[in-house]
């Protein structure tokens, strides 16, 4: 909830912030500058941590040992329930939609990304999941998918270091040349999800053990 004291400039500050998280401008693990933030945005240094506090609350920044914010960065534990969870309600979202509904979704994601930037792709896929979570029609359950995009987005900028495997990535997510969509686009939907899941199981396998 926004602050009472000027609602306005609450309210612009903080979708200012969303705009510089969504466009990849924080590095994850370091300590984020307020006041820098504050004269980008034109206002003091208290609506920037006003938004900042909503932002924790909303799992996209954290407290910095030394005071101030950061975007964490996500341990492989906690990424891979993000990911379970992600994929559950995506499968939930789409249950039941008739292969139509399911093609008007991701009809506009078919072609391939003009800007081949980490952050382009990464705000694609969150584009065509959130979409897809839109077509089931359930405003709740599409709130819960564009706020674990949002949460999975500094991952997925870091996914898509690789250009042309970020492409191929998506273009198997959305490429409309099958003949039982529903069925192929589930198999798409979980492969996309445990392909990373498994990643990262083998990160945590191959990480030295501690001391």
């Amino acid at each position: 909830m926004m602050s009472a004291m000027d609602p306005p400039l609450q309210e612009r500050v903080y979708l200012g912030l969303k705009a510089d998280y969504l466009a990849g401008q924080f590095v994850p693990g370091k300590r984020i500058d307020i006041q820098d933030l504050a004269n980008r945005h034109h206002s003091s240094k208290t609506p920037v941590r006003e938004a900042a506090f909503i932002f924790v609350g909303e799992g996209l920044f954290m407290h910095h040992t030394d005071g101030g914010f950061l975007v964490p960065i996500i341990e492989s534990a906690e990424l891979i329930e993000l990911l379970e969870w992600h994929m559950q309600l995506i499968m939930a979202c789409i249950s039941g939609l008739r292969e139509p509904a399911l093609r008007r979704a991701l009809q506009q994601y078919s072609n391939m990304v003009e800007d081949s930037s980490a952050v382009a792709f990464a705000s694609r896929a969150m584009d065509i999941f959130t979409s897809l979570a839109d077509a089931g029609g359930n405003n709740q359950a599409s709130i819960h998918v564009r706020r674990l995009n949002e949460r999975l987005h500094y991952t997925r900028i870091a996914d898509a270091a690789e250009p042309k495997i970020a492409a191929r990535e998506l273009s198997a997510l959305t490429n409309p040349q099958v003949a039982d969509f529903q069925k192929a686009l589930r198999r798409r939907i979980e492969a996309y999800h445990l392909r990373k899941i498994c990643h990262q199981q083998k990160i945590i396998q191959t990480a030295p053990a501690a001391p």
